[in-house]
């Protein structure tokens, strides 16, 4: 499981429509695009968004061109060897939106570690030490299983050692719950996931 809390600013790419979902609700689907940086330059990606509640008034608002801002739940999947990102919007709106596009947000996950090789001890630019690890994320896609990978790094509090955030059950293939700051950047041009941790947790599964 990969999903984030976010916040977006980019520009409509495909004009708002009304769908209805499985339960025969109305919603407002558009597509945005984001422009992020890549090192040399910047490199687009695309959220499919779709808007509960629709209104026919909404569709002359979430026009081609028009920038945007929305706000919501993003699922992050792995599809045709890249990342796929949807967006279920609580508000969406096109006054006072930033010259510049981003996406920013707090990331859940779930998943396991590696299976050997865990983690890397590493300092930062201003001495601080860090963990620096990955973790993947499986989901069934057709009749096979496809994982997404997250790079995470985890910070000690202030004046603590690195031995502060290593728990006991740190061990390859740990089954864990993680939520941090989001980062997406590019990785040889594809969309790529890293977190700076906030919490982390074993995920004991009680069923």
């Amino acid at each position: 499981m990969i999903k984030a809390e976010v916040n977006i600013t980019g520009t409509v790419r495909r004009s708002a429509s009304i769908r209805t979902d499985r339960n025969n609700q109305p919603y407002v689907s558009f597509v945005m695009s984001v422009s992020l940086a890549d090192g040399s330059g910047t490199r687009d990606i695309r959220v499919f968004v779709s808007v509960p509640q629709a209104r026919q008034s909404d569709l002359s608002v979430y026009t081609e061109g028009q920038r945007v801002t929305a706000s919501g739940t993003m699922d992050i999947r792995r599809k045709d060897d890249g990342l796929s990102f949807y967006l279920t919007a609580r508000l969406v709106t096109a006054e006072n939106v930033p010259a510049l596009d981003a996406i920013s947000g707090t990331l859940s996950f779930r998943g396991y570690l590696k299976k050997e090789n865990i983690f890397d001890e590493r300092t930062s630019k201003n001495g601080r030490p860090y963990l620096l690890f990955s973790a993947y994320s499986s989901e069934k896609v057709g009749d096979n299983f496809v994982s997404t990978w997250v790079t995470f790094m985890r910070f000690p509090e202030k004046n603590a050692t690195v031995e502060s955030i290593k728990p006991d059950w740190l061990r390859p293939r740990a089954h864990v719950d993680i939520s941090g700051d989001l980062r997406i950047s590019f990785y040889k041009e594809a969309p790529s996931l890293s977190c700076i941790v906030r919490e982390m947790t074993e995920h004991i599964n009680n069923s």
